[in-house]
């Protein structure tokens, strides 16, 4: 039976005879001498050609069967005959975010089938307009970041990721930059860190997205080519600081989105020292995203891409960025519940953070302090308590020392750390220390704008859950109930 529904040409209830929601009588006013059949994209096929978005096999396929003229398919679609022509030639290819979302619109062509994965049945028939795409629940997202860490020229949303970045692009004019220019965007950079670690993400985020659509502009710059490396690293590091603030308040999609395009743009930068380290860091927070989503086998699938990124490279890693790839394994391990890989990979984390130099020249190298190592390590310890409750005081014992070492200027970082500590306690049995650390961590959590920080309290009210019997814990769940309130 054919569906009823309205004509998205002439608004008549009638009945949709086409793939373009079009009644019978404007699907032959538009050319169709016949409906595209059932089924008609999800032949082997066209599912190749949509996952590499060849629209000119798509478009030359459409036309065979329905009839329609280039100049028909192309008014359909917004295009110019000799546009479709060039396509189907393939001569041209088409890579804005906006026109497949179009083509997918028009012909109701699955979104799935184009590399998306969406929430509703209705948008799974057809739109893919960029709010829709969920970038968190993609299937191929660990695909998508391994060819924008190749460099690989075989995905071609990697081509358009400046059109799916959050909000808008501004255009602007072909200025000249030099280097002080490529300073002033590492000095913004700088600032967005320093204000993520004293206040978290929420405060900044839509300034930094501001600014890294100005930044990105300016890939047309006139420059020389050492600047437009320079650029190119400086335009990754500012959209992986955008990201790590989307990250920091729970916008899990913007952040993908943000440290794909920072992937993509570092990589472009081969020649400059720099990129590889920047790329293996973007691989790591994108893992350390899939560990809070609970997600430990993507997460270890991004750690083993930044190892293997990390020598396959022009320049290799520094010794800093190689103790934070064993770190993150530990992390990944700790997770899966494995004590023995988890050991190893501290113990080669250790060795790398002692080899860093003082002097380097990383942007994020002055984050990694003592009580930052010790908190990535009490970290792994705690999650490996989550199986092996023995692990509990070690870690207690390292997050103490990383809550008392951190400074006022990474405030955010601590509040990060204190809950974990107040869990690790309650799971090595000190309920009295757990009650008097919780306590602090509610008052920490609620003076700063991170969401990130409210998923832990939450874990931490979990964990406090089980003792439920104990007056002082009960007070505790209490105030932590109403900091989630709030």
């Amino acid at each position: 039976m054919r569906e009823r529904q309205q004509c998205r040409s002439c608004g008549n209830g009638a009945a949709i005879v086409t793939a373009a929601s079009l009644c019978a009588g404007c699907a032959r006013a538009s050319g169709f001498r016949h409906p595209l059949p059932s089924g008609f994209f999800t032949s082997p096929s066209m599912r190749a050609a949509l996952s590499e978005h060849n629209f000119g096999i798509v478009f030359a396929a459409i036309r065979e069967c329905t009839g329609l003229s280039q100049n028909q398919l192309g008014a359909l679609l917004g295009l110019s005959q000799a546009r479709v022509s060039e396509v189907e030639a393939g001569s041209r290819r088409l890579t804005g975010a906006k026109t497949a979302a179009r083509i997918s619109s028009v012909f109701a062509v699955p979104a799935q089938l184009l590399g998306f994965h969406v929430d509703s049945a209705e948008q799974a028939a057809g739109s893919l307009a960029g709010e829709e795409v969920d970038w968190v629940h993609r299937r191929d997202f660990v695909t998508l970041a391994t060819a924008a860490a190749l460099g690989s020229r075989l995905h071609p949303e990697l081509e358009r990721l400046a059109d799916v970045l959050p909000d808008r692009l501004a255009p602007v004019s072909r200025p000249r930059i030099g280097d002080a220019d490529i300073d002033a965007i590492e000095a913004i950079s700088d600032g967005f860190r320093r204000w993520d670690l004293a206040h978290g993400g929420g405060l900044c985020r839509s300034a930094a997205l501001s600014q890294l659509h100005q930044v990105a502009a300016l890939n047309d710059a006139v420059c020389t080519s050492f600047v437009q490396g320079r650029l190119h690293i400086a335009t990754a590091e500012l959209a992986s600081m955008a990201a790590w603030l989307a990250y920091d308040i729970e916008d899990h999609n913007a952040a993908r989105r943000l440290w794909t395009y920072a992937l993509h743009t570092a990589q472009r930068a081969e020649g400059n020292p720099r990129s590889t380290d920047l790329m293996v860091v973007i691989l790591l927070d994108m893992a350390h995203q899939s560990l809070h989503l609970r997600r430990p086998k993507d997460a270890l699938a991004f750690c083993r891409l930044a190892a293997a990124t990390s020598s396959g490279r022009r320049y290799p890693v520094s010794p800093i960025t190689a103790g934070y790839i064993h770190t993150v394994a530990a992390w990944c391990w700790a997770t899966l519940g494995e004590p023995e890989p988890t050991r190893r990979a501290l113990g080669a984390s250790e060795a790398g953070y002692a080899e860093a130099s003082v002097g380097t020249d990383l942007a994020w190298a002055w984050v990694v302090t003592d009580a930052e190592i010790a908190a990535q390590h009490g970290h792994s310890l705690y999650l490996l308590s989550l199986k092996h409750q023995e692990f509990g005081e070690a870690a207690a014992t390292k997050l103490t020392v990383a809550a008392e070492g951190h400074s006022a200027e990474h405030e955010r970082s601590r509040a990060v750390v204190l809950p974990t500590l107040a869990a690790a306690h309650f799971r090595a049995g000190d309920i009295d220390a757990a009650v008097h650390i919780g306590q602090t961590v509610v008052t920490a959590v609620t003076a700063l704008s991170s969401q990130r920080c409210y998923a832990r309290l939450r874990d931490l009210d979990t964990v406090a859950a089980r003792h439920r019997c104990v007056q002082e814990v009960l007070d505790l769940r209490a105030d932590i109930a109403a900091a989630l309130a709030g």
